[in-house]
């Protein structure tokens, strides 16, 4: 499982626990920005945690800070702290400063734009040029941006670059699926603590809630609705663990555990109906009210199911190339994690 041990880990524990209790996500949402809980994560250094000492950050292992991450999802953190994590990763692999403040991140597409979460409020947004290689960081404050729709309470902002000049720029060495990788990673993991957190609730609720005289935990209908969301939940946290395992490993060239993000995304999108369902039925009209915090955590897992594509996209990727892959390439993937070896030659 997740590692929620360690300094970093830990740290970022009791921050979420004395700074983000349960009304705050309902603030944030209602446009109270908790700039206390940001504060306290950056003069703990925690957003520099993935940076290089040398580039002023703490050089703590890749597995090290998921942890965290894990913490911040369970919160409903409404900050930008994994994207921070994953921006300054972006600009320490470029060679280039971490970013001052908050971050987000995108990877280039087909458009000049892209959409950024937490747009509204991270200060500079960090973007992967994958045609030419390139590390940039923008200032959002000073760009051309406009919010969309968004299912997560965290929000979406459409992130012109086009016209924009970057603060500063440099190449890097890793690829486009080494970015992917470390993004569905992260996810992954957010994703996972979500839906333990969101089972938890539902599982409070229930044993509190009584109908017809007894407990709505004594229904043998609600027994097995939450008997499949919590083996749901067990299959993405260590769906997530597989991936952040393999992401630690190969922390010098993420690529290498690019199947087992992709393996994860696709494992836990299609976990996050098999739960969401249940999870809101079991509540009856509460779990469908602003004022509980059920939605904070599912609103949550569908935008981020979606995010950098969903399952459907991943799982045509993933078996594009497995159909192009030999069996026992595949076979040694499946049971070593090494999915390295050369591929036959194009007929």
């Amino acid at each position: 499982m997740i590692n929620t041990e360690g300094m970093v880990a830990e740290t970022a524990t009791k921050i979420y626990t004395d700074l983000c209790g349960r009304d705050v996500p309902h603030l944030a949402e209602a446009g109270e920005y908790p700039q206390a809980l940001w504060d306290a994560l950056a003069e703990n250094g925690l957003p520099l945690a993935w940076v290089s000492e040398d580039n002023g950050g703490f050089g703590a292992g890749l597995g090290e800070v998921f942890g965290a991450i894990w913490a911040s999802a369970q919160a409903a953190s409404p900050v930008p702290f994994a994207e921070t994590l994953i921006a300054n990763w972006m600009l320490d692999k470029a060679g280039l400063a971490p970013a001052d403040g908050s971050a987000s991140f995108a990877l280039s597409g087909h458009t000049p734009s892209a959409d950024i979460p937490f747009g509204m409020h991270a200060d500079k947004i960090v973007l992967f040029d994958a045609a030419h290689h390139e590390i940039a960081l923008f200032d959002n404050r000073v760009g051309v941006r406009s919010p969309e729709e968004a299912l997560s309470p965290d929000g979406m902002t459409q992130f012109v670059f086009s016209g924009h000049l970057a603060e500063q720029s440099a190449k890097t060495d890793l690829s486009r699926r080494a970015f992917e990788a470390m993004i569905l990673t992260v996810r992954a993991v957010q994703m996972a603590a979500t839906m333990e957190t969101a089972l938890n609730l539902s599982i409070d609720y229930v044993s509190q809630r009584e109908q017809f005289g007894r407990p709505l935990s004594k229904f043998q209908a609600i027994q097995h609705q939450l008997a499949v969301a919590a083996s749901e939940c067990a299959a993405a946290a260590m769906a997530a663990t597989q991936a952040a395992s393999a992401i630690a490993r190969h922390a010098d060239d993420p690529e290498q555990a690019w199947h087992e993000a992709v393996i994860a995304k696709v494992q836990i999108g299609h976990s996050v109906e098999a739960v969401t369902v249940p999870f809101h039925q079991v509540h009856g009209a509460m779990g469908y009210t602003q004022e509980y915090d059920l939605h904070h955590y599912t609103r949550r897992l569908w935008a981020w199911r979606d995010a950098l594509g969903n399952e459907h996209h991943w799982s045509r990727q993933l078996g594009a190339e497995l159909a192009a892959t030999t069996r026992d390439q595949i076979w040694q993937g499946v049971t070593t994690g090494d999915w390295t070896g050369d591929k036959p030659a194009a007929s």
